[in-house]
């Protein structure tokens, strides 16, 4: 849980706006800290649901440390009165970070900044002329407002130090590097509109003088910082000087010019109209919006790679067509698909445009060379023909150099990790891909998992590109069913399910390895497509280990039978080594069936709480995890209750919702 600390004295009209902007955010604690006797605030603070501290203090930084004592969450935040939060799933993805990378201490973003002669402008972390990471000379390296810190940094380094009246928060911070707590910055839009009319905005030359005794005290006053401070001192008493000789005009210029690029100046003023209705309106703070019916901007049309639409499905398949079929059957827009796949034009008749050439192939093109024909050739020439304004591919491929907005999107980086299982495509992701996410607009990452996978594999790629929004399941299809179904078509009872394409990668030796070490206990049906000699394999394996007779090859089970497959099973196995989302965790979970993961990749992300983790390397361990979730009734009991609730979190409504949201950003 995260703790929203806010500070006020005696400024009743903004600290209302502020918790205004709080209320409806599920999941957070506010703390606020009133060390002011204003009449109107202590009455809005008495009915307040949160923590409410009204007593005198010793200035910001005692009045921080207050909010930071008091506050129970495991993460905290600081949003002064008068700031407005933005973007409530900034929050629940720092939350996300701070589970699954423990080495990650705190995170931050982008804001907007009311400035009185540029009005409001778009503050990105701090830059410098000379260096490619502004040292701390040049001032403040983030956006304070946005910084999300774990509490138990504060148990490390200490408090704010009230001998600091401005500038507690960059002495701090320089305590922070000092110790080299690694921070990890999250692009996108900006999360937090803060208020022109602090401090810290009034008073500079203190706040420059402070920030020279921080340097100094933390004894981090080195030439690179030294060259930071010169650069600061310049920028300084030049803008001073324009004021002086009444030049705001050019000056406001300038800092709308630095501070706001192309997407910046088309989203302040839509974000300003957000932050504006705050003040008057706080029912539309966080507007509910339906997700039928959604229209782009007028006169803009967008186009659907289709490509992976067959009749076959598997994993990426079905993502292109979730995805695919509610922007063509619930968005009012002006969208069309693309396909050589009959299956798309018998679902969405009016969908495919004669503009993109056949090629005479199925669907899940089996020669590279004409896949990436259909895609470099065939969509570039329908972009141009059909005068599209975005192309959007669900999948980790798109056009080279497109002369419109492009988004992709990356499931995995599975080549790299198995370059045997897929050599053909080794060449395309070390070449091709990063080429095509450097030519697109928004990379979307279907795990927070994936998303680090791509910075470090393509350090040259720009972060804030990158945009995580996970998968969905179909809940209306995936949810706990009734009994008897499979057991009368496949006379199966008490059994273990695994689902999916056997792969190397599948780890499915170790579990039979795992099913060894307990003789007694159930059966194992295996649903999913066998590649290469992997059956046979598996078969000699499982002969070898004196457990053949347990184990069931139920090969390709329809779509329409695979929720009565989960609900039916004893529990559900997911023993990968590597998954970029891992779509069957979420299914089994929706239909109410007890699940174990293997503890690697993107796994623990999408599980959260609700499944059981094992080392999928361990056999001891693995065999252990099945024993208990058969045996102990109570805890099967508690997956069974937790698994549905948690894979509502993993919804087509979201996903879509979040990709429309975004699609609108481009084409703004």
């Amino acid at each position: 849980m995260i703790s929203v600390i806010t500070v006020t004295y005696n400024n009743y009209n903004d600290l209302h706006r502020t918790l205004y902007s709080l209320k409806n955010v599920d999941g957070i604690e506010s703390v606020v800290v009133n060390g002011g006797d204003c009449n109107k605030t202590k009455k809005l603070l008495s009915n307040y649901d949160g923590i409410a501290i009204s007593e005198p203090d010793k200035g910001i930084s005692d009045a921080f440390n207050k909010g930071v004592t008091h506050a129970t969450g495991e993460n905290v935040m600081f949003l002064n009165s008068g700031d407005v939060l933005l973007s409530p799933e900034y929050l629940k993805e720092a939350e996300n970070i701070f589970s699954f990378y423990p080495e990650i201490f705190f995170v931050h973003s982008d804001s907007l900044f009311e400035d009185r002669i540029s009005g409001i402008i778009y503050m990105e972390p701090l830059k410098s002329a000379f260096f490619s990471k502004a040292p701390l000379g040049r001032g403040m390296p983030y956006n304070h407002l946005t910084m999300v810190i774990r509490k138990s940094v504060f148990d490390k380094i200490g408090l704010f130090k009230l001998h600091y009246k401005i500038t507690m928060d960059f002495e701090w911070v320089c305590r922070l590097q000092n110790n080299n707590f690694n921070g990890h910055y999250i692009g996108g839009d900006p999360v937090v509109k803060m208020d022109g009319g602090g401090v810290s905005s009034t008073t500079e030359q203190l706040v420059m003088w402070e920030s020279l005794k921080a340097l100094i005290e933390n004894r981090i006053l080195n030439p690179k910082n030294i060259v930071g401070i010169i650069e600061r001192s310049i920028l300084y008493f030049g803008r001073i000087l324009m004021e002086t000789v009444g030049m705001n005009e050019t000056l406001g210029w300038l800092k709308r010019k630095k501070h706001n690029s192309n997407w910046q100046r088309s989203h302040a003023l839509k974000i300003g109209k957000i932050y504006s209705a705050v003040k008057t309106k706080t029912k539309h703070i966080f507007p509910d919006v339906s997700l039928q019916n959604r229209a782009l901007p007028s006169q803009k049309k967008i186009g659907l790679n289709g490509l992976l639409i067959h009749d076959y499905p598997t994993g990426l398949s079905r993502y292109s067509y979730e995805l695919i079929w509610r922007i063509l059957t619930q968005w009012k827009g002006n969208s069309v698909a693309y396909s050589t796949s009959p299956d798309l034009n018998r679902k969405f008749p009016n969908s495919t445009t004669t503009s993109v050439p056949r090629f005479n192939y199925p669907a899940n093109f089996r020669s590279n060379s004409v896949r990436l024909s259909w895609e470099q050739l065939g969509l570039r020439y329908s972009c141009f023909i059909d005068k599209l304004d975005l192309l959007y591919s669900p999948i980790a491929e798109g056009i080279l150099f497109p002369r419109i907005p492009q988004i992709i999107t990356v499931h995995d980086l599975l080549p790299f990790h198995y370059p045997s299982l897929l050599p053909r495509w080794v060449p395309y992701y070390e070449y091709f891909l990063p080429a095509i996410i450097k030519g697109s607009t928004t990379v979307v990452c279907v795990s927070e998992f994936t998303r680090q996978e791509v910075l470090e594999r393509y350090p040259s790629i720009q972060e804030k590109k990158l945009k995580v929004i996970h998968g969905g399941v179909d809940l209306e299809r995936f949810h706990p069913c009734s009994q008897g179904v499979i057991k009368e078509r496949y006379e199966l009872n008490d059994y273990l399910l695994c689902v999916g394409e056997v792969r190397p990668y599948k780890n499915m030796e170790n579990v039979f390895r795992a099913l060894e070490l307990w003789p007694d206990g159930p059966r194992l049906a295996i649903s999913g497509k066998f590649l290469g000699d992997q059956k046979d394999r598996l078969e000699s394996l499982a002969h070898s280990l004196k457990i053949e007779n347990r184990i069931v090859w139920l090969g390709y089970v329809p779509d329409d039978l695979l929720p009565n497959l989960y609900s039916e099973a004893t529990a559900f196995i997911f023993p990968s080594l590597y998954e970029g989302f891992g779509l069957p965790l979420v299914e089994a979970m929706a239909c109410g069936c007890p699940t174990l993961s293997s503890n690697m990749a993107s796994l623990p992300e999408i599980g959260g709480k609700a499944a059981h983790f094992f080392d999928p390397l361990e056999i001891s361990d693995m065999a252990e995890s099945i024993r208990k979730v058969c045996e102990d009734s109570k805890y099967r009991q508690k997956l069974v209750q937790c698994g549905p609730k948690h894979a509502k979190k993993f919804n087509w409504d979201s996903s879509f919702k979040k990709h429309m949201d975004l699609f609108e950003t481009v084409l703004s």
